[in-house]
């Protein structure tokens, strides 16, 4: 498969966006690669992970300690790919909604660029969405959820 290339927004809270470009390789099944210039101008680097959004999680956490944020989908504090579409690459993500299963109307491209800062988040609040979104799955569907079976009172 061709490399592909995405065109990525970087920003710091008051200053303007950088846009860089990313090469996306599958180098395998279970390892791929992001290749990007950072900083700016600079040498390229490898980012390797098994799906393209956990290469885009490993760049993150390079830049995020200088208050750097990617204004793309797969950094939304409450976006994450499912299994499946890790496997495939992890082109695509789940919006997630607090303690509620993903749907099909929920997906975006996990490179798709959002336009304000503030929608986007640090890998640790991502980390930390996913772990309350799973605590809140573990428990079960709200009481006022249930389906109502009640049987004929008697």
């Amino acid at each position: 498969m061709e490399p592909e290339i995405v065109q990525l927004n970087i920003q710091r809270a008051g200053v303007e966006k950088i846009s860089l470009q990313a090469e996306l390789i599958d180098l395998s099944q279970d390892l791929r690669r992001m290749v990007i210039a950072w900083p700016p101008g600079s040498e390229e680097r490898n980012f390797d992970a098994f799906d393209f959004y956990e290469c885009l999680r490993a760049f993150r956490r390079v830049i995020e300690p200088d208050g750097f944020r990617i204004l793309c989908q797969g950094a939304r504090p409450n976006v994450c790919p499912s299994g499946i579409s890790s496997e495939a690459g992890a082109w695509t993500s789940y919006v997630l909604t607090l303690g509620h299963p993903a749907v099909t109307k929920d997906l975006v491209g996990t490179f798709d660029p959002v336009e304000d800062i503030a929608s986007v988040g640090t890998v640790e609040e991502q980390d930390e969405f996913m772990r309350r979104h799973w605590a809140e799955l573990e428990k079960g569907p709200k009481p006022q959820e249930k389906s109502s079976n009640k049987g004929p009172a008697g």
